[in-house]
């Protein structure tokens, strides 16, 4: 099988998600959908690309979805020779049979989210979209050689001691303009699986899985200039999108509390299912301070 160029990039763009649909790839790929789909199927079967075995139990739960694509040995292999960093030390297709339901889902929820925001700026010609990895390149020293370069911390006294408390988004992207300005965001997918408030299990790793102690960290942290120190930018967002409407307003009213009624422009809030018809860069994003905003 001789590899085309458009083959190799269906693989960058799944090992660069981990994980992507047929519908992320076709959008990404915007050629015929029937083609993309014939090369993903000739891609899998000769071992360039891996279907997570997790997705059969899903479609046997949930019933039919779009087929589910990840690195499999052969397509890490390919792009390695081709100049991509892919860690050989992996064994891709092992990684991907341990993958669980819940961690696809929410990669998934990510990728759809990131796929579609570079659709929307392919489509203008006054923006263009800044990676993670471009971004972290041009961050200070200890940013770069971090292992987890996106995690986010603050230190705070908590019920009398002082403790170091972080937080690690989903995502981090720019977007630049004609007039040499950029516009940076942490991405922050929130899928309704974990609790909006917890007060009774401080000191547990529990008592940090929840919606009020990621604002409070983001809010705490973007105080102290974290952003500037972390990144080596001033204009960052923290970009929420949540499960439904509702979930939205709570989350906004928490980071009110959070920030003593006053609000932060720092959050922009949305709900998937209003997303899912909208145009990343046209939609209404609501702030903390209840602000329609627009991220161009």
């Amino acid at each position: 099988m001789r590899l085309t160029e458009r083959d190799l990039l269906l693989m960058a763009h799944v090992a660069k998600h981990r994980f992507l649909s047929t519908e992320h790839l076709q959008a990404i790929d915007g050629g015929s959908s029937q083609n993309v789909n014939r090369i993903l199927r000739v891609l899998f079967d000769h071992g360039y690309l891996d279907r997570p075995l997790a997705q059969i139990a899903s479609t046997v739960l949930d019933g039919s979805k779009p087929i589910i694509y990840g690195l499999g040995k052969r397509g890490a292999q390919a792009l390695r020779a081709h100049g991509c960093k892919i860690n050989d030390q992996v064994d891709w297709t092992e990684k991907n049979s341990r993958a669980g339901a819940i961690f696809i889902e929410h990669t998934l929820e990510r990728a759809g989210f990131m796929t579609a925001l570079q659709v929307a700026c392919r489509e203008r010609d006054d923006v263009n979209l800044l990676e993670a990895n471009e971004i972290i390149c041009d961050a200070p020293e200890a940013t770069r050689r971090s292992r987890e370069p996106l995690r986010w911390q603050v230190e705070r006294v908590e019920r009398g001691r002082k403790e170091i408390f972080s937080v690690v988004p989903d995502g981090l992207f720019g977007l630049s303009f004609p007039d040499g300005t950029t516009s940076y965001f942490l991405l922050e997918i929130d899928r309704g699986t974990i609790p909006l408030r917890r007060t009774d299990t401080y000191g547990t790793a529990a008592w940090r899985k929840n919606i009020e102690f990621k604002l409070r960290t983001y809010y705490e942290g973007w105080r102290a200039d974290r952003h500037v120190e972390q990144f080596g930018v001033k204009q960052l967002r923290v970009l929420w999108v949540t499960s439904s409407r509702v979930r939205m307003e709570n989350m906004i009213q928490i980071q009110k509390a959070v920030t003593d009624g006053r609000g932060s422009a720092l959050f922009l809030f949305g709900s998937a299912d209003e997303l899912r018809s909208s145009n990343r860069l046209d939609f209404d994003w609501i702030s903390g301070r209840e602000e329609a905003v627009r991220l161009v």
